[in-house]
Parts: structure tokens; sequence; C-alpha cells
């Protein structure tokens, strides 16, 4: 970026300017008519000073004329500072105006003017603008983990390092928070564009280190090209952030370019995030119980709550909903909210024997007052026994923070488990090192395992290392007869699926012996 072409002037600078132009105008217009009387009334200025100075000679005209000249000199380099500290000035104004302070890298509003000027260049010749955003995967987590002043270290060396891959024609701007902007222009086809994701997405390889702890990060990564994006600053701003919120939902380790698919999907998640909020205030939102089931016994052994919204007609998926509230910020009003309800509601149909589950993401899970709200409301129901389902992500997220509150939810009595298990990247080594109750099999490989043999060894090595941890298993997923009948060699274990029921509302359980009926005479 060519930093001279950019406007870095502030409006009390323009107006300054404006003020010493009319002020030169002025006085050049005194002096050049001061000239013309001069040359027209025939004023010969020095000689009737010389006359004036030799007949008073006893006033010393010499001193007074030499102090009027020492006065001007001073006056004259007085005035040339102040110009150079107004300058100086201004320009620190303009640096704090139009750069981030945390990373020195030009913030949104130059980023955009920067924009605005490529895409007048673009469309004088045929070249293409790329914009791409930037947005780090898990940074609030790491926020609250770590600290903000962690935090604030990382944003300034990733900065950095996005700074040092950028070249001729290619711009790093940080948007704030977490967000970053690449802007660049190119010869229309050119491979240029994909080179340039390729060394930005290199900067997420190696991990940060922060106060003497290796952080990693990665990068969602969002790609909107002018003109097929969209030909105005908003409109690639919009799409490139639309295209790395996709990136971002999807877990991708590669860019995504924007599609009008991905635009229209935005659009409706924005569309139900603002009536999310609505929903969550004024109860709109409802629970639904599925039971989870002994082999063995037949017996219900707990139940698994899970939320509902129905919208126009229309069910929303639960996970769309956990991960709609992330977005929109209402996380933790919404896990307080699905925690209190749950403990009010399965009263009806919940024996003493028998367990609540109630899922909690990666996020609520490391969320700083999870401990805190999630001991404040339990308090008032210390008869249910409540279990708590995080997901492999949270592992992996901080497995050392993740240990200490399993421990901590192990102390108020809370158990855990460890839910679609097998569909992260934790190791099964690491579970000797959590104190979790339950395993729940994620329902993919039951579905592979009924009928590949190879898939059958997989689920045979889980189920049995799990077991030889003192680990219950959970088979998720279970809808026809063929599968009951496969996890029998794995009994003891837990099951849970629609063969048994689909999730219901509490007041329409299914009863438990006709469960039983079902298990023990299939």
């Amino acid at each position: 970026m060519d930093l001279r072409s950019l406007e870095t002037e502030t409006k009390s600078s323009i107006r300054m300017k404006r003020r010493a132009r009319v002020d030169f105008f002025f006085g050049t217009l005194f002096i050049v008519m001061m000239v013309i009387i001069s040359f027209v009334f025939q004023i010969d200025l020095v000689e009737s000073v010389y006359l004036f100075t030799r007949s008073h000679e006893d006033w010393e005209m010499d001193e007074i004329i030499f102090s009027f000249l020492w006065i001007a000199i001073v006056a004259t380099i007085y005035g040339i500072r102040r110009v150079l500290d107004i300058r100086e000035v201004n320009k620190e104004v303009s640096q704090h105006a139009y750069y981030d302070s945390l990373t020195g890298l030009p913030n949104r509003s130059l980023a955009q003017y920067h924009l605005e000027k490529l895409l007048q260049r673009a469309n004088r010749s045929p070249l293409t603008v790329c914009v791409i955003f930037i947005d780090l995967d898990n940074f609030k987590d790491i926020n609250d983990s770590y600290g903000h002043d962690a935090g604030d270290l990382l944003i300034e060396k990733v900065g950095k390092r996005l700074a040092s891959v950028v070249r001729h024609d290619e711009t790093a701007a940080r948007l704030g928070g977490d967000e970053f902007l690449i802007i660049g222009v190119f010869p229309q086809g050119s491979a240029n564009i994909e080179a340039l994701i390729n060394r930005i997405e290199s900067c997420q390889h190696a991990p940060f280190n922060i106060n003497d702890r290796s952080i990693s990060t990665g990068f969602s990564i969002g790609v909107a090209l002018s003109p097929q994006h969209g030909d105005s600053v908003q409109a690639l701003l919009v799409a490139a952030d639309s295209a790395m919120y996709e990136a971002k939902r999807n877990k991708r380790d590669t860019a995504c370019y924007y599609t009008n698919e991905i635009g229209q999907k935005i659009t409706e998640r924005y569309r139900l995030s603002s009536q999310l909020k609505q929903a969550i205030k004024n109860e709109q939102l409802y629970l639904v119980y599925q039971p989870i089931v002994c082999l063995l016994s037949g017996k219900i052994k707990g139940y698994e709550t899970l939320t509902r919204w129905n919208l126009d007609g229309t069910l929303i998926n639960p996970e769309l909903i956990i991960s709609l509230a992330e977005d929109i910020g209402v996380s933790e009003e919404f896990f307080k909210w699905l925690l209190k309800t749950t403990l009010a509601s399965c009263n009806h149909f919940l024996k003493p024997d028998q367990f609540i589950a109630i899922n909690v993401s990666a996020r609520q899970f490391l969320d700083i007052n999870f401990l805190i709200n999630t001991q404040y409301i339990i308090s008032k129901y210390s008869h249910v026994k409540i279990e708590l389902e995080i997901t492999e992500s949270s592992l992996i997220a901080d497995f050392t923070e993740t240990i200490n509150r399993i421990d901590s939810l192990n102390t108020l009595g809370i158990k855990v488990m460890i839910d679609d298990f097998g569909t992260g990247y934790s190791s099964l080594s690491r579970l000797k090192q959590l104190n979790v109750d339950k395993i729940k099999i994620d329902r993919s490989f039951l579905h592979d395992a009924s009928k590949d043999q190879k898939s059958a060894g997989i689920y045979q090595s889980i189920v049995d290392l799990a077991h030889k941890l003192d680990i219950d298993v959970v088979a998720e997923g279970v809808e026809t007869t063929e599968q009951l009948l496969f996890l029998r060699q794995f009994a003891p274990i837990y099951m849970q699926g629609y063969l048994f029921q689909k999730p219901q509302i509490n007041t329409k359980q299914t009863a438990e012996f006709i469960i039983q009926d079902i298990i023990l005479n299939s």
C-alpha cells in the first residue's frame, strides 16, 4: 500500500489548511497592493526612512529598527516551528485514527478507503479485487482461559505474521477483535490469488509463544472477488464475511469462496439469530426427552434432554440453536435456561434412581462463569442425579482445564459423559486421565459396525477399552432390531435410539415395561 496516496487528514487539519490558504491569499494581495501604490505614488520609502533617522539621531533609530528586525526574525522562526508542530500532531492523530494501536496495521476505516480506491482502479482496467476475511478460531476460549493480556499478545503476533506474507498491491488490516482483512488487486484469472491464500494459511501452522505458553489457533478464511461477488466496498465485505462464517461453521481447513447459496444461508441465519433472542427471552423454546436404557435389564437408567424450537411450523435443529446462541452472545443465558428448565420439568417422570443428561457445548463448558452458574442452579435440585454431556471438541480446546472442570463437577455430585465419542481427534489413551462416567459412541459407528466386520472390530475395541477403565458405554442411534441384536455381544452397555422412543415432551414418555418388552423379547 502506498501510504502517501491515503487520506490521513482530520477535519481540524483540513480546516487549518483552508484558513492558512485564505491568510496567504490576503497577505499576498496586501503586498501586491502596497507595491502598486509605491509605484503609482512614487513613494521613496527607504529614502524617507533614511532622512527620518538622520533628522532624529537623538532617538537612536538604528537600535529601534534592529529591534523590530529581531522581533520579526524570532516571530518567523516561532511561526515555522509551530507549523511543524501542527504537522507532527496531525500525523499522530492520523495514526490513531487510521491505524490499529495493537498491531500497527491499517484499521477498518483505512482498509475500506483503500478498497474503494482499488475498486475504482479495477473499473478502469481488467483487474480482480480480492477481499479475504480472517477470523481466529476459539479466540474467546483462549481469552477466557489465559486472560485478555494473552489474547492481545496473540492478536499482535497474528498481525505480524499476516503482515509478513503480503506483497506489492496487497494489504493486511485489522478490523477489530480477532478479525483481520487482506485486500489485493490482481490481473483477471491470475494464479496469484491462490498463492496469497496459501501464504495466509501457512501462518496458522506454527504455534504462537504467548507468555511462555505454546498456543495454537486456526483461521477461518472467507474469500470474495470483484466484480463477480460484488462491486462495492460493503458488498465485498459482506460476501467475504459470509464465506468466512461458512468456513467456520463447517470447520474447513481451507479458505471458502463466496457463493450465492452461502449468501442465502447467511441471510436465513441472521433472521433466525434475531428471532432466537426473543425466543429465549419469551421462553418459546421447549424440551423433549429420550430414554437411555440398559441392554441387560431393559430398564430406563436415565434420559437425555434435547432442545426444540418450533418456528412457524418448522423444527429448528438443536445443534443450530446452540450455534446461533454462541453467535449472538447468549450462550451463557441459554445454558442457564436449559439447566434450570430441565431440572424443573423432569420431576414429572424421573425416578429417584434415574439420571438426567444435559448437553453442554465446548464454549459453554469452558466459559468463565460455567461452574458458578451450575452450582447456583443445581443447589435447588439436590435430589436430581445430573450428568452433563460434553463433546470431544471441549477436550481439544483445553485438555488441562477440562480435567479441572470435570473434577470440580464431580465434587458437586455431577457426572460427565463424553458425547459423540470417536468423531473428534482426542486420543483413546486420554480417557484414563478423565474422571468421566460414560462415553456415548457416535451413531455413525453403530451404523457401520452392524454391517461391516472391520467396523465391528473398532466398535469392540472402544467398548473393551472403556470397560477396562471402568467407564460405561452408551450406544447411540439404535433404530433397528438388527442393531439391538448386534449390541448384545457388548453387554453390559446402555442404549439410546428411536427403536425405544423418539424424543418426546415430559408428559408423553413411553412406559418402562414397553421398552423392556422390546429389549428382552427381540
